[in-house]
């Protein structure tokens, strides 16, 4: 053991520190470094000698290495905060055992550090759990001196309350709740950087008059008001204005980690229709003291958690963090009723694969895809990977529509990339893509895996890979399935046209896409149904081939708006489609196509609720309608 020992001179230490780890040289090594950036330092060659030496003196922080023989870190940390829940810790650990790092900050270690490290990153990181010790004291001394009113002390007994939450949501929720209790807001909202390095914020939690659907879900700090970025202030009153054209006073609250920002509140709708006053400012601005140093720590944590199960070369998380994260996901969708999917990458015979290549060819393979499935991706999206080689995408707030054109998109990326080129043209590998979304297609984890692996296996039987109509424009697809059809009478072909035209209506709720040709055929069954339609609410997208029907033009000269829209579209290339109608959305999927035969009594007629099928149909559509960048479904 060696004795404590301070920098020359007559400065006072920055705080005492006792360092342990079982090598010699980096006890030296960290005593040196401490020593240098003005800590008074004592340190012990083991856990045992450790907890000897915290008996007969006090330290400000214990800095400790996680892997030692006898007693590791992890059982030191626990035993320490067994005897003093008030001591502050510090774990140090390699990148390999970053997992140790973890548990250690659940057992109440406040800081982590990685080897190697520095003298600057040591010195700031103790500093840091220096301030934060200070602040909790100087707090802790006005509440014993009973110098600050009952309701101060009730603020900073809630704001102290934020440092046992170490994931962001919680945190976020309970900051919302503190922070409307104080000010009397009735609203608030509260954004947060994805990782302290981020550009952006992302929407994590709402509370009361709030309507969370109309609030930006990612917000770049270049879009954020300028007295709270271009500033140190926390605290700023501005205009917030709503979907109604009003404009109503709002106070932000801005976190930073040092100088960046890392969440932004607002809070709106005072309670007595009252302007927010300094003394509301003042309260807040207390109360995110220690939400600011709470959401930091969270953010931390965070990373290093999922430091601790991202695969060492991918980045890729595993399943069992995928799992969890998704749960997450369901438990916050249930709350705002939003929604989201998940998309399952396969490509198989991986076996075959594996013994083509041999084990580290194929490790860069699969390396190979994780980089084409990352460019595909969103910021808040979340890439995993079993060690079957097997990928899940969670895209958050993500619909039927949306995942189904992330999921041809990603299908057409992978297609075209160097994966399938380089197994060689005798390969039999295959690239499948299937997706299920949230709460349309189940409400828990295991229906939502459980209908994706269906869905892959029903596209080894697809009529979209069966005759080849991946790649193969609209006119064609549709002639293709036309061929197969079966004579039906004209009459019959008109009312299942009509019934299906009713379906915005009956499932008004259910966003979805609807792509018609009506020519001559179905030209009355689709005026009867569309003038059905008029003046209803919903969510479908119509998009129609032709020219608009008298009442439809007069809407667009004079600018009349419906809640359920339709697109008029005259497309060269495209007038000579055979009459037909795709409807694609949630939970409904069906297509008709039929011979444009109006003064017979029979016609060529093929239909399908085949989900696969009229997803490919509808996505085809959209591509030779609006263009690959389309963003209209």
């Amino acid at each position: 053991m060696r004795h404590a020992h301070t920098r020359k001179g007559n400065r006072m230490p920055k705080g005492r520190i006792l360092a342990v780890d079982d090598q010699r040289y980096f006890r030296e090594l960290l005593e040196g470094m401490l020593t240098d950036a003005g800590f008074e330092v004592q340190t012990a060659a083991g856990a045992e000698e450790a907890l000897l030496v915290l008996e007969r003196s006090t330290f400000d922080i214990l800095l400790t290495d996680l892997v030692m023989p006898q007693m590791d870190g992890n059982e030191l940390v626990h035993r320490v905060k067994q005897r003093n829940p008030d001591q502050d810790v510090v774990v140090v650990t390699g990148v390999v055992d970053v997992k140790a790092a973890v548990d250690a900050m659940k057992l109440g270690a406040a800081e982590y550090l990685l080897k190697p490290f520095d003298r600057d990153t040591l010195a700031s990181t103790l500093e840091g759990v220096l301030q934060s010790r200070r602040l909790r004291n100087e707090h802790a001394k006005l509440l014993d001196e009973n110098i600050e009113y009952l309701d101060e002390r009730s603020l900073i007994q809630r704001a102290t309350a934020l440092f046992g939450f170490l994931t962001v949501e919680p945190l976020a929720e309970r900051v919302i709740d503190g922070l409307c209790v104080e000010t009397g807001a009735q609203g608030g909202v509260i954004w947060v950087a994805n990782s302290p390095e981020s550009d952006s914020l992302a929407l994590v939690a709402a509370r009361g008059l709030v309507r969370v659907e109309g609030e930006q879900e990612l917000v770049a700090f270049a879009d954020l008001p300028r007295e709270l970025v271009d500033s140190t202030a926390m605290s700023a009153i501005l205009h917030w204005g709503d979907r109604e054209g009003g404009d109503r006073e709002a106070l932000y609250i801005a976190l930073r980690n040092e100088s960046r920002l890392v969440g932004l509140i607002r809070l709106t709708d005072k309670l007595g229709g009252e302007d927010f006053d300094p003394v509301d400012r003042s309260c807040a601005e207390k109360f995110s003291e220690f939400a600011q140093t709470a959401l930091c720590n969270a953010l931390r944590y965070s990373a290093l958690e999922r430091k601790s199960i991202e695969d060492d070369v991918t980045g890729a998380t595993d399943f069992e963090f995928f799992h969890n994260a998704v749960r997450s996901e369901i438990e916050k969708a249930n709350r705002h009723a939003r929604s989201f999917s998940i998309l399952k990458v396969e490509i198989s015979p991986l076996d075959d694969l594996r013994d083509q290549f041999g084990d580290v060819a194929f490790r860069q393979w699969i390396e190979t895809a994780v980089a084409e499935l990352t460019r595909l991706q969103r910021s808040s999206d979340q890439l995993s990977i079993d060690r079957q080689g097997q990928f899940l995408i969670l895209l958050p707030e993500t619909d039927v529509i949306g995942a189904a054109m992330f999921k041809r998109r990603t299908f057409d990326v992978l297609q075209a990339s160097e994966l399938l080129a380089i197994l060689g043209p005798g390969s039999r590998a295959k690239i499948h893509v299937a997706a299920a979304s949230y709460p349309s297609d189940g409400t828990q984890l295991e229906s939502l895996l459980r209908l994706i692996d269906e869905r892959i296996e029903d596209e080894e039987s697809s009529r979209v890979r069966d005759w080849m109509l991946d790649d193969t424009p609209i006119a064609a697809c549709l002639g293709t399935l036309l061929e197969g059809g079966e004579e039906e009478r004209c009459e019959m072909v008109a009312q299942i046209a009509e019934f299906v035209l009713a379906e915005p209506a009956r499932r008004s709720a259910a966003r979805s896409v609807l792509f018609a040709a009506p020519g001559e055929m179905l030209g009355e069954a689709f005026a009867s149904g569309l003038d059905a339609l008029r003046g209803r609410t919903g969510q479908t997208a119509i998009s129609v081939l032709g020219e608009p029907l008298k009442q439809d033009a007069e809407e667009q000269e004079t600018g009349d708006s419906e809640a359920m829209s339709v697109q008029w579209i005259s497309k060269r290339g495209l007038d000579s489609l055979p009459p037909f109608l795709i409807y694609f959305g949630e939970g409904s999927a069906y297509a008709m196509i039929c011979e444009d035969a109006p003064e017979r009594d029979r016609t060529r007629f093929f239909q399908t609720s085949d989900r696969n099928l009229v997803e490919h149909l509808a996505l085809r559509a959209q591509y030779e309608l609006y263009g690959p960048e389309s963003d209209q479904a």
